[in-house]
């Protein structure tokens, strides 16, 4: 199933186009901290919040289920002049980002490859939108040879699609530490209870 663009006639009044929607609310969707849809809609200022929230968010849900099922498909979705489609996708996502990039910070359980993996995605958007000012960049970071775009493009989905389960995978490991009233007991240890089991074979067997 593939991801329709958002109805553009939510951006009569705007210079948003449908890629740069989609880009902006998959941002929103790598989000590793519970955000409330004001905080990553606030970066949109050129859209009316209150009109627009309802679809924006509706859009949001259908690319949250389609990225959780590691069937989001970026390039099939942007289908007319694709590259000039994903340079407004990378606009879009990298509006939004710097809402999300602090959330990242604060997630102590990254692997090497999930930070691999976002470098890389970030460094994709950089280049859809500015190759020759991105190459220029990572030249004088020491990158002798920087990738280009195209040599990206085909791990792009996995990209997406990794990135987001990490997210999510972080938000629920956080939610989890903060409604878990359990989180100090180990699973061998006495129920709290008071019934005399393991934890593991008690209350635990719930958690």
């Amino acid at each position: 199933m593939l991801m329709k663009l958002i109805d553009s006639t939510l951006l009569n009044l705007t210079d948003y186009t449908p890629e740069f929607i989609e880009g902006a609310l998959l941002a929103a969707n790598m989000t590793p901290k519970a955000l409330t849809a004001q905080q990553w809609i606030e970066p949109l200022v050129e859209l009316d919040k209150q009109q627009a929230q309802a679809t924006l968010v509706q859009h949001f849900e259908q690319q949250y289920g389609l990225l959780m099922s590691c069937q989001y498909q970026c390039l099939a979705t942007l289908t007319e002049n694709q590259l000039e489609s994903l340079a407004d996708f990378a606009e879009g996502f990298m509006t939004v980002w710097p809402v999300i990039e602090p959330g990242w910070n604060e997630v102590d359980t990254l692997t090497d490859g999930t930070v691999r993996m976002l470098q890389a995605l970030l460094t994709t958007m950089m280049l859809a939108i500015d190759e020759a000012s991105t190459h220029q960049q990572m030249k004088q970071a020491g990158i002798e040879s920087p990738p280009t775009l195209q040599s990206l493009l085909p791990q792009l989905d996995i990209m997406i699609n990794e990135v987001a389960k990490a997210a999510d995978d972080a938000m629920q490991g956080m939610k989890a530490q903060s409604v878990n009233p359990y989180k100090e007991v180990g699973r061998n240890d006495p129920c709290v209870c008071g019934s005399g089991k393991k934890f593991k074979q008690c209350c635990g067997r719930q958690h």
